[in-house]
């Protein structure tokens, strides 16, 4: 299927895609936008992130602070791990 038939799947082109995406911009909800334009009474926004994603390259989706920290902490870590290992220990070692 191609992209643009992606969108006529539910029944909108590329300009409601790009207007819905400035509704958006401008503080509505992804499920209100599904519903209004999409005509998906039990949307969650899932579809739009998708769509905005796909045809027009946009990411809408935000990581949460406690999943960019747990990034951060997870890199910490291995950084130490090689650190170790740089030093001759083996961070895998008993105590």
């Amino acid at each position: 299927m191609s992209m643009t038939g992606d969108l006529e799947t539910y029944g909108i082109d590329l300009p409601t895609l790009k207007t819905m995406y400035q509704l958006y911009c401008d503080g509505a909800k992804k499920s209100d936008l599904e519903r209004r334009f999409l005509d998906k009474p039990e949307s969650h926004g899932k579809l739009f992130t998708r769509l905005v994603r796909d045809h027009l390259g946009i990411e809408t989706e935000r990581r949460s602070s406690t999943s960019e920290r747990v990034s951060e902490l997870e890199r910490e870590v291995a950084r130490l791990r090689r650190r170790l290992r740089i030093h001759g220990l083996d961070p895998d070692g008993e105590d």
